[in-house]
């Protein structure tokens, strides 16, 4: 039987709950682990990251930006396009990004850095449920009898 091991990143907003935004503009990102087999499925959290991006916006993320609602002029502005890459730097070891919304440009640069981006419904606030969500979207819970926080 075949285990899973994969880490997922998660936006976060400044009071550590799940960002609902283009996660290009989360203050923070949370790296988790996930492993088990068919049956029992465990995550953990590993690291808390600051988002570098969001850090070097001193006045602050552009509304727009937060709403992924860029024209199809900013879409192309090559400026606009190597900034979204930095969140490879800081998730870029991950398989998937948990999101409930995310712009073009977010899409294309995971797409090229090999992850996958797994949308949330935005009513989801808590972390953990966010990832029950994605265990059970993404079809890890067809035979799964255990999901827990191994913290």
């Amino acid at each position: 039987m075949k285990g899973y091991l994969m880490r997922i990143a998660i936006p976060l907003d400044k009071n550590m709950m799940f960002y609902n935004e283009n996660p290009y503009t989360a203050p923070k990102f949370a790296i988790y682990f996930i492993e088990g087999n068919h049956s029992d499925i465990s995550f953990k959290i590993l690291k808390i990251l600051d988002n570098p991006r969001y850090l070097d916006v001193s006045e602050g993320v552009e509304e727009i930006q937060k709403k992924c609602d860029c024209n199809i002029e900013r879409q192309t502005d090559m400026q606009h396009i190597c900034e979204h890459y930095s969140i490879l730097e800081t998730i870029g070891n991950c398989s998937y990004l948990l999101a409930a919304k995310y712009c073009h440009n977010t899409y294309k640069t995971l797409k090229n850095g090999g992850i996958k981006i797994f949308k949330i419904p935005s009513i989801i606030k808590k972390t953990e449920i966010a990832i029950k969500n994605f265990l059970i979207g993404a079809s890890f819970a067809n035979k799964i009898q255990s999901i827990h926080d191994a913290s």
